[in-house]
């Protein structure tokens, strides 16, 4: 199963709309995965048009995305527990990492919350950051799809492929030309 892992499109605050050239990429997955921080409903209608799509909410999120999604999912795909959530935690434990590296000490209380927050799960999807990652930490599978939204250096997704193994990559999204 070809899952494409999405997350903070800030549409329309960052973008007015999806990129086509993201719609083109993600045509042919079986399943849209989106890490929070749609901003608006109409993505979560448009990822709807091209595969079934679950999303849950960020912290930019409006009332009328939150009325749609749950802030937490932990999902059994492909006979895999996959949680996915935005990545945001109280302010008083993310001050505490926040601006340190993925592989930093501090982010250790990162993967902690998360893996207290979506128990169980053998795969952990988030955004949040904005910066892409592939990490397993302490035997769990952590991906951060990066940021489809400007003004990031550069914006990427990611496709998990799960099948007899797990295979899971970012792409980074092709500019036409």
């Amino acid at each position: 199963m070809r899952i494409a892992v999405i997350s903070d499109t800030h549409v329309p605050a960052s973008l007015r709309a999806l990129p086509e050239r993201l719609i083109e990429e993600l045509e042919g997955v079986d399943r849209v995965l989106h890490a929070g921080d749609l901003s608006t409903p109409g993505v979560l209608d448009r990822l709807n048009a091209i595969a079934p799509t679950t999303a849950v909410a960020g912290n930019m999120d409006p009332p009328e995305v939150r009325s749609r999604v749950r802030d937490r999912e932990i999902l059994e795909i492909a006979g895999r527990k996959v949680g996915l959530a935005h990545g945001h935690q109280r302010h008083a434990l993310q001050d505490r990492y926040i601006g340190s590296s993925y592989d930093s000490a501090e982010f250790e209380l990162f993967y902690q919350a998360m893996t207290s927050q979506l128990p169980g799960s053998e795969i952990i999807l988030f955004g949040h950051f904005h910066k892409p990652l592939i990490k397993f930490w302490k035997e769990i599978l952590f991906i951060n799809p990066g940021s489809i939204a400007p003004p990031h250096a550069r914006p990427t997704y990611a496709l998990l492929d799960l099948g007899e193994k797990i295979d899971a990559r970012i792409v980074e999204l092709n500019k036409k030309g």
